[in-house]
């Protein structure tokens, strides 16, 4: 287990000791620093410095906005511009890169799941060969760019969510959500059966398979070697 991890786990562990109302708060916090743009492991760091700010206020009796006042957005980007993150980091970069690839090799394996095995099931025979199609490409692009505007969307309203959530409101951003991910469910749908006739190559399942296993752990091995600044 790395560094990043075990200090996930800890940071998990500690947080159950706060009260539903600070462990929203804290919830918050963790959306908003996450998605921010810092390094993952100085951010966690961080993470971990405010979550035993909150377990001592909490000890003392006090209310988190007694320690780092009322507006968490705020106190967040005060935070954020003291640590001083750089605008370019390479180990930012080879995270980014770890997570196209594991994003890539899930789209694959629901491909394989939905349409591959449905019909070596049909035609009664093992297949694999994975074709390459336009459609796919076109849906994992769409799918990544999805995920990273979700993602970011999420983590900078999480404060405002939480806002109109105690104001009652937050069915609508629900509702919201769905309407677009629906939307893009049925345009990944369209794609996939206008433009999948177009492949461009095939290769063999387990040397994708090979591929993917052996980026990730590639880039996970060097992102670890890297410092945090």
């Amino acid at each position: 287990m790395g560094k990043l991890d075990d200090l996930i786990r800890k940071n998990y562990e500690l947080s159950k000791k706060l009260t539903p109302e600070n462990d929203e708060i804290y919830t918050n916090i963790v959306c908003y620093l996450r998605t921010s743009g810092m390094d993952e492991l100085e951010a966690e760091e961080i993470i971990q410095d405010i979550l035993g700010m909150m377990l001592e206020a909490q000890k003392r009796g006090e209310k988190i906005e007694q320690v780092i006042g009322d507006d968490y957005q705020a106190f967040c980007d005060s935070v954020i511009e003291a640590a001083h993150p750089k605008r370019f980091s390479w180990r930012k970069l080879f995270s980014d890169l770890e997570i196209v690839v594991i994003v890539i090799s899930f789209l694959w394996l629901l491909d394989i799941i939905f349409f591959y095995l449905p019909q070596m099931f049909k035609q009664g025979r093992l297949i694999l060969d994975f074709q390459v199609s336009l459609g796919f490409l076109i849906n994992t692009a769409i799918i990544l760019l999805a995920s990273v505007l979700i993602v970011k969307y999420i983590g900078k309203t999480s404060f405002k969510d939480s806002k109109e959530k105690r104001q009652g409101h937050k069915w609508r951003q629900f509702v919201l959500l769905w309407v677009i991910i629906s939307c893009i469910i049925a345009l990944l749908g369209l794609i996939r059966y206008k433009l999948n006739p177009f492949v461009f190559f095939s290769v063999k399942m387990y040397y994708l398979a090979a591929v993917f296993a052996g980026l990730y752990l590639l880039l996970r091995a060097v992102k670890e070697k890297l410092p945090v600044n």
